[in-house]
């Protein structure tokens, strides 16, 4: 038996030696590319705390996930022979295992008015490879591309790494502000766009914008990414058909989701790319990761061809109603004098406006010390500066949680306004 462990009070000059040469970590730093330095510069507006807490946005209920019927469809799955178990355990088409792509694009064609075929539907590993592999295949380093102002950090991220020129366009009530774009980055290669539910406003881009954008990409020869993140979650109105049904699949690349109508942890999107693109994303899906896990695209599949999908996002978009109503009533109880509510029709979380000389980055700091994720709007601006809001989800909060997320909320923002008007 040893006596213990022991620490030295004199450690050796120079690197530590294990049989062979190892470089110092400065000139293992230099051989990395130019490109390195941009993925640091930009991944940390991507990254989250495992476990999700008051207010995280853009977080599904998945503590009313059907967690047994999921089990149920894995075992029958497993045990089914027509398939085999070795062949689900193995490798599938890199594009994504056929069955989970015509039903993909049966679920597009009637929900989104997706114009496509199975052939189009290219599974990926979420939608933010979607979105990298799509900037990195449309765009050469130094295209401009226009990105909503505010818009999602992780399509800004993508593009960025890319080394795209970011044209930040504007945010109104009718969407992106597309003549606007037009006027200051007419020679944008490439537009990115949450038309349906955009994303952090939950704006609707209207049907005027809609057609002058595509307008714009067949003049100037130029791409669409339409990100339809959640889409399925509207709760005033009808649903709006998409931009690439509209365009009819020329100048429209389609990037969805199964993060917000099922789990985030699956990892599962797919991206709808024009027929005579299809074969290069499939290549670039190869490079980039070969494929994603066959089991699980084939419980999606299963998911969605007995109905399940459809009864599930209908339960969830009832659920998501009832939150949001519910936080909102909260709210008004115990935060009414210093929060301005904007109903939310679409998505999982909703803009509560500040007063204009508020602070909402410290009003997030302050939150998270209390236990609270709160997302300021100003740090989901690209260029312009705006106006102090926080941005509050209610996915994935039942009422106990919400209420107590809600009077710690108040609290902050009670102290808040002490300092500020003794300041």
């Amino acid at each position: 038996m040893g006596s213990g462990t022991f620490v030295s009070a004199r450690l050796p000059h120079g690197p530590l030696r294990s049989g062979g040469h190892v470089a110092p970590a400065g000139a293992i730093a230099a051989r990395m590319a130019r490109r390195a330095e941009r993925f640091a510069a930009v991944a940390h507006s991507l990254r989250v705390p495992q476990r999700p807490v008051p207010f995280r946005i853009n977080m599904p209920a998945v503590d009313s996930f059907p967690v047994a019927r999921w089990r149920k469809l894995m075992k029958a799955l497993l045990a089914d022979s027509s398939i085999g178990s070795g062949y689900l355990l193995g490798e599938t088409e890199p594009a994504g295992y056929r069955p989970l792509r015509e039903a993909i694009a049966r679920y597009l064609i009637i929900r989104r008015g997706v114009s496509c075929t199975p052939e189009q539907v290219v599974i990926v590993a979420g939608a933010q490879q979607g979105l990298d592999l799509a900037a990195r295949l449309l765009l050469d380093p130094g295209d401009r591309v226009w990105c909503e102002d505010p818009g999602f950090p992780g399509a800004v991220a993508a593009l960025r790494a890319a080394g795209a020129r970011i044209g930040a366009v504007p945010v109104d009530r009718d969407g992106m502000e597309v003549e606007t774009g037009i006027r200051f980055y007419d020679d944008a290669r490439l537009a990115v766009v949450c038309p349906s539910s955009q994303f952090p406003l939950g704006r609707t881009l209207s049907l005027a914008r809609r057609l002058a954008l595509i307008e714009w990409a067949r003049k100037r020869d130029a791409w669409i990414i339409e990100d339809d993140y959640d889409s399925e979650f509207r709760y005033r109105g009808r649903p709006v058909r998409s931009l690439q049904g509209l365009d009819g699949g020329h100048r429209v690349v389609y990037v969805g989701t199964f993060s917000k109508v099922l789990f985030p942890g699956l990892r599962l999107a797919y991206v709808v790319v024009p027929k005579p693109f299809v074969e290069l994303f499939v290549n670039a899906r190869i490079v980039a990761g070969r494929q994603s896990p066959t089991f699980e695209q084939a419980v999606v599949e299963r998911f969605m061809s007995e109905g399940h999908l459809g009864r599930h996002v209908a339960r969830m978009r009832r659920l998501y109603d009832r939150r949001r109503s519910m936080l909102a009533t909260i709210l008004g109880e115990v935060a009414t004098p210093w929060l301005r509510l904007e109903p939310a029709e679409t998505g999982l979380q909703m803009l509560a406006w500040l007063p204009e000389d508020w602070d909402d980055g410290e009003i997030s700091m302050l939150g998270q010390q209390v236990g609270l994720e709160i997302t300021p709007l100003s740090r989901l601006a690209v260029e312009k500066r705006l106006p102090p809001a926080l941005l509050l989800g209610f996915g994935n909060f039942p009422a106990a949680e919400m209420r107590s997320g809600a009077e710690k909320l108040a609290t902050v923002l009670r102290a808040y306004a002490r300092k500020s008007t003794s300041s």
